[in-house]
């Protein structure tokens, strides 16, 4: 059987010397992974976070396959000199590579991820990347409740998530549980926000999402890539 679609490149590992078994979240077909062939012509931009035209064939659809592949862009080329950006994209892959199941689909999240490899050129990048991870959440059937207070009812002043349930909670109601809640920066639930959240902020939503990640998603640690990206802000705190 054979099918064709586009995709992004979540992470590549190496069969013998001129091959390696490339893993895509692809629009319609979700993750899947084949071999791929590797020659001096496509081994520079056979990297995470490149998107390209797939045409994958097996003989039959449980098998591992065979990639054709051809590049549309590549984004990895553009970061290497700004590590903010560069660790956010190969978090994002890493999180899909291990976190999605395979050939399911996921046409919002894909579509959200596109979003954001786009804005890891722009100013905006680190808050987009943060709703990336809510959106994974989400998708997969985790998604936490920020727009509401659970136990007032109320749509405002929330400042804090619920570790346990992962709704978010009021001022007046965290206040007795300090220390115990995980931080809800406010940028999470703003809409029409033309303001960008300070570092501090994007620590904490970081921290938010990634205890949810780790928790209920994943199982275990997160991949190493997200945990870099964790250490850029953690170091900028620190220098500040």
């Amino acid at each position: 059987m054979q099918w064709q679609d586009e995709g992004i490149i979540l992470h590549t590992q190496s069969l013998g010397e001129r091959k390696q078994i490339v893993s895509l979240f692809t629009a319609t077909h979700g993750r899947c992974g084949g071999v791929f062939s590797i020659n001096p012509k496509n081994r520079g931009w056979v990297q995470c976070g490149g998107k390209v035209k797939a045409r994958w064939g097996a003989r039959l659809e449980n098998h591992l396959g065979h990639w054709i592949l051809e590049p549309i862009s590549t984004n990895i080329a553009m970061l290497l000199d700004t590590p903010g950006p560069l660790a956010a994209l190969l978090s994002a892959t890493s999180l899909c590579h291990v976190a999605l199941p395979e050939r399911h689909a996921y046409p919002y999240l894909y579509k959200r991820m596109e979003d954001t490899l786009k804005d890891l050129i722009t100013p905006s990048w680190a808050q987009s990347y943060v709703f990336f991870e809510l959106t994974l959440l989400d998708e997969l059937g985790y998604g936490l409740d920020l727009k509401t207070c659970a136990v007032t009812g109320m749509g405002t002043e929330l400042v804090a998530v619920s570790p346990r349930t992962g709704r978010a909670v009021c001022q007046d109601v965290a206040q007795p549980y300090q220390g115990k809640l995980l931080p809800l920066p406010s940028f999470i639930c703003q809409k029409n926000n033309d303001t960008f959240p300070n570092n501090q902020e994007i620590l904490d939503a970081l921290q938010l999402s990634g205890y949810f990640l780790e928790r209920y998603l994943l199982g275990r640690t997160l991949p190493s890539a997200r945990a870099r990206l964790l250490r850029q802000f953690m170091k900028v705190r620190k220098s500040v």
